[in-house]
């Protein structure tokens, strides 16, 4: 999903970002709420991270028009401590309120050294990259994840064990003068779409992993689930009257400089980056070594000079979204 699509067009990233908040209004989120969500969705493009991007548009305008989540919702601090927040998304999406969460638990770790941001009854939230990053802009390190009260397994067919949720997660340390090492992803070892006879066959083979993301899932459902509130009957009638907002957040900030000077600790993540990319062997298949971050850091660079690139099919999702909501597209003009 997140390779570069093979047919292309270079879109200038204010452009996305121009076209995402005109649909978005259109749906009926506030401004502020779609110029929020615009830009984490460009931000992403921008990484590369195509599977988190502008793609996820039109399923986001139509969860909205549909009555998924609440377009306009009423976010509240449900309870508050030096180092601890707790928001209630009143069922939209989950962006604002995680952000929210995020602002705050940065405010509370750069006095306190460490504090902890939390939303209940949310919708999706995307990329949990998108709230270690903000941290990591402030000289912090942080831990997201997302998850649910019950458990649900989504595309899960059948049940199998090894297929077993896949919440987002993501960890983040941030680099002096090389790239982040940040862990963005999800809990499974298997891709949403890693499918079938192939794969069933990789659990006899390597059943340690699968045993390995499966207790990843439980801790990370259990997280952003239980553990933010998503039992309390709040989020159980939240859930009823927005059907897609049935998630919690988390995320844990870090002070950079809480046990030692922020500057040698960045210093230290570059050295990392460095020693993998000297001394370690490629994977089998690549001609390089890059920890977590180093690509989507090359990406990010790239394309705020050339354009994102954007697939044909993403694309024509793109126009048809912005079609149907009436709204300009900005490079056909």
């Amino acid at each position: 999903m997140n390779r570069p699509p093979d047919e292309f067009q270079y879109i200038p990233v204010e452009q996305l970002r121009a076209l995402s908040t005109s649909c978005l209004k259109a749906a009926g989120m506030p401004e502020a709420h779609a110029q929020q969500l615009a830009h984490l969705l460009s931000n992403s493009d921008l990484r590369g991270v195509r599977s988190h991007g502008t793609r996820t548009l039109y399923g986001y305008c139509k969860t909205i028009r549909e009555g998924g989540v609440n377009p306009n919702p009423d976010i509240t601090i449900v309870k508050e401590t030096d180092t601890a927040v707790l928001v209630d998304g009143d069922g939209g999406l989950g962006y604002a309120p995680t952000m929210l969460a995020t602002e705050m638990a940065i405010e509370k770790a750069k006095e306190k050294g460490i504090a902890v941001g939390a939303a209940r009854g949310i919708g999706h939230y995307g990329s949990a990259g998108h709230y270690v990053r903000r941290a990591m802009e402030e000289d912090c390190t942080a831990y997201s994840v997302q998850g649910a009260y019950p458990q649900y397994y989504g595309s899960n067919e059948g049940k199998r064990a090894a297929h077993y949720g896949n919440p987002p997660l993501c960890f983040g340390f941030p680099g002096q003068e090389e790239a982040p090492v940040i862990l963005d992803g999800a809990t499974c070892i298997l891709a949403d779409y890693q499918r079938g006879e192939e794969f069933e066959a990789l659990e006899s083979q390597i059943p340690a992993a699968f045993f390995k993301s499966m207790g990843y899932t439980a801790i990370g459902t259990l997280l952003g689930g239980a553990f933010v509130g998503q039992a309390d009957p709040r989020a159980e009638e939240i859930a009823e009257q927005w059907p897609r907002a049935r998630l919690g957040g988390l995320i844990v900030v870090m002070d950079l400089g809480l046990f030692a000077p922020v500057d040698q600790v960045r210093r230290g993540v570059d050295e990392l980056s460095h020693l993998a990319a000297k001394e370690m062997i490629p994977v089998a298949g690549y001609n390089e070594t890059t920890l977590p971050g180093g690509i989507e850091h090359r990406c990010e660079n790239k394309y705020r000079q050339s354009g994102v690139p954007v697939g044909k099919e993403e694309l024509k999702r793109l126009e048809d979204c912005a079609d149907e909501l009436d709204v300009p597209i900005p490079w056909r003009s």
